[in-house]
């Protein structure tokens, strides 16, 4: 249960909630805010790409001519 700061609650249920919020700031203060959490998303998934490349090219196991000339030129 969430504690609040001794004030009523403002919306009923979720559904209430955002009846009240188009009704109130329209509908497109349903998606505020979405850009930055998908760009912080893009972010964290060039992180882990970056990552697993690094980790394979310290591991000897990357991309490039010295792992095709290990492997014999397949």
């Amino acid at each position: 249960m969430m504690l609040t700061s001794g004030q009523p609650a403002k919306y009923k249920n979720a559904y209430h909630a955002m009846r009240m919020i188009v009704h109130r700031e329209g509908s497109f203060a349903l998606f505020r805010g979405a850009a930055a959490n998908m760009l912080s998303g893009m972010a964290g998934a060039g992180v882990l790409a970056g990552y697993d490349q690094l980790q394979r090219i310290a591991s000897g196991h990357g991309y490039g001519l010295e792992h095709k000339l290990r492997e014999g030129l397949k």
